[in-house]
């Protein structure tokens, strides 16, 4: 659904410093991209088989950690939040750096943290 409405999203585990640190974040999301380019452009099929595995691997990984945000170029405007308690760290990004947070907030969170 957040592809739908070209928004960006994390379905998986949040890294630490998604938001604080995102200069190093962008350094992960342009190797996922270089990756990308390289498959596209054929040098996956020149390279040894081996180095093809490992590079395959490294961009799955990156794939499904950063997928969401490939796009994303500066700070959100809005943190949306499905299980603040699942998702402590975003939230406490979030805080950290001003940004609004909307959760939904069910009998075991307390929502004076969101």
């Amino acid at each position: 659904e957040a592809e739908r409405c070209a928004m960006y999203y994390v379905n998986n585990r949040w890294l630490g410093g998604m938001l604080t640190n995102f200069k190093t974040i962008r350094k992960r999301i342009e190797r996922l991209n270089e990756l990308q380019k390289m498959q596209e452009d054929g040098i996956f099929d020149v390279l040894p088989k081996k180095e093809v595995t490992k590079l395959k691997l490294e961009m799955e990984k990156l794939e499904k950690n950063l997928g969401g945000i490939r796009e994303m170029k500066k700070q959100p405007a809005v943190l949306f939040v499905v299980d603040p308690k699942k998702e402590r760290i975003a939230i406490l990004e979030a805080k950290k750096l001003g940004i609004p947070i909307v959760a939904i907030v069910d009998t075991n969170c307390d929502p004076d943290e969101v």
